[in-house]
């Protein structure tokens, strides 16, 4: 299981099954979507890739990947985007002390998660939600950069998921829990309906 405090950045409390936001819930909050690269291409480009451009996502809004949602893409990244992009991932991991990066977050429009253990970065394409397996939970979602307040969302704390390996077409299976669980739940929130509509 993945360890509370490294997720401290992201997560920063666990207040049980309660409301998964403060105030009034008879309007439903409009949705904004961003563009996750400015041109479509799959990786956006950074100046220096020694310096993380980590864009951290708050809760506030939804990312579209434009194009890249699709069997096709996702079953396509090639090794050396997805190296790429896994360096970026750790990069901003250790930038923000955080457990969880998302792929939107690193300029890269095919849905990922990138789930940081004791030895490595995993980098999970794709991921369906194959099975939850215990209650909801509220979580705290906390802005990495402090320049939004925090966000209550409820997630399943063990899932059951089923993805890409990054850089290859091996499908794996794998039971999650605690932050890497609420990792991949949070890239399903941040990503458009669209996107998994045309990919699950």
């Amino acid at each position: 299981m993945q360890s509370e405090r490294m997720w401290s950045m992201r997560v920063t409390g666990l207040l049980g099954a309660s409301c998964a936001w403060f105030g009034s819930l008879k309007e439903e909050p409009t949705i904004i979507h961003a563009k996750v690269t400015a041109d479509g291409e799959v990786l956006s480009s950074w100046d220096d890739e020694a310096i993380p451009q980590c864009r951290w996502w708050n809760g506030t809004h939804q990312f579209d990947p434009e194009g890249h949602c699709s069997t096709f893409s996702v079953t396509r990244v090639g090794g050396g985007i997805a190296e790429l992009a896994t360096n970026r991932a750790r990069r901003c991991a250790a930038a923000a002390n955080t457990d969880c990066v998302l792929s939107a977050e690193i300029g890269l429009a095919i849905p990922a998660a990138f789930v940081v253990d004791d030895s490595d970065v995993t980098m999970m394409v794709a991921p369906r939600i194959l099975q939850s397996e215990s209650n909801l939970k509220t979580i705290r979602l906390q802005d990495p950069t402090g320049e939004h307040p925090n966000q209550l969302l409820e997630f399943n704390d063990t899932i059951t998921i089923e993805y890409l390996q990054g850089g290859t077409r091996t499908m794996h299976t794998k039971t999650l829990q605690g932050n890497a669980a609420y990792c991949i739940q949070s890239l399903r929130r941040s990503i458009v309906d669209e996107c998994w509509n045309a990919i699950d």
